[in-house]
């Protein structure tokens, strides 16, 4: 049987929205919507919440997931996320609690399904093919269609002239996607090595976002 470690990782410390991830959504904190998407999937062994901070530690626990207070190393605006994952990897290897898979949810996207998490890993763990999955949304706007301002922030110059000369019509433009945070997957050997979710072989899984009528729905 697969062993899948789900991490969340969830500081305290955000600039652009202070503690953010404690933040009331619809009257609960923006961390719990992706503690309970994980845990009514289903598909997870452990569910782990990182933080440097009580009060999200405290939600997770309440919650009935681990809140792991994260190394004082790994507390900082530079500090990446796969960092903070691979260190809780190794920590747990040494302490002889090994897994098949890591996944890695970012609070900062409540609106993944649980059937979204159960299918992507699904998807994933039946393929022998890729080493890693990336949850992704499509652009609204070709990218191939972006404009950007020059250096006197006045003349407007085009990303990709050719495309312009082909065609502004959005559908006649090859589909491009974006990762929206939703769901990352690596086999944990294959993630140990490259210390990212972003390399070949890569999977994507096609989210939509559309759990903001979960949100509501559980509001009613």
């Amino acid at each position: 049987m697969n062993r899948i470690l789900c991490l969340i990782p969830a500081r305290g410390g955000s600039k652009r929205i202070p503690r953010k991830n404690a933040l009331l959504l619809a009257g609960k904190p923006l961390v719990s919507y992706t503690i309970e998407a994980a845990q009514l999937s289903g598909v997870f062994s452990d569910i782990v919440v990182s933080s440097e901070d009580e009060e999200i530690l405290s939600i997770a626990e309440d919650l009935g997931v681990k809140g792991d207070r994260r190394p004082s190393s790994l507390i900082g605006d530079f500090v990446r996320a796969v960092e903070i994952v691979e260190e809780y990897i190794l920590r747990c290897a040494s302490q002889g609690n090994d897994f098949h898979y890591v996944a890695m949810l970012l609070p900062t996207c409540p609106f993944r399904l649980p059937l979204d998490i159960v299918k992507a890993t699904e998807e994933f763990t039946s393929s022998k093919q890729y080493d890693f999955l990336v949850s992704v949304t499509e652009y609204e706007f070709p990218p191939q269609l972006a404009l950007y301002f020059a250096d006197d922030g006045q003349m407007l110059r085009m990303r990709e002239p050719d495309s312009y000369r082909f065609s502004t019509r959005s559908q006649s433009h090859k589909k491009y996607y974006h990762p929206n945070g939703a769901i990352y997957l690596a086999k944990i050997d294959s993630f140990l090595a490259k210390k990212t979710f972003f390399e070949s072989p890569m999977m994507g899984y096609r989210h939509a976002l559309l759990g903001f009528l979960w949100i509501l729905l559980k509001q009613q």
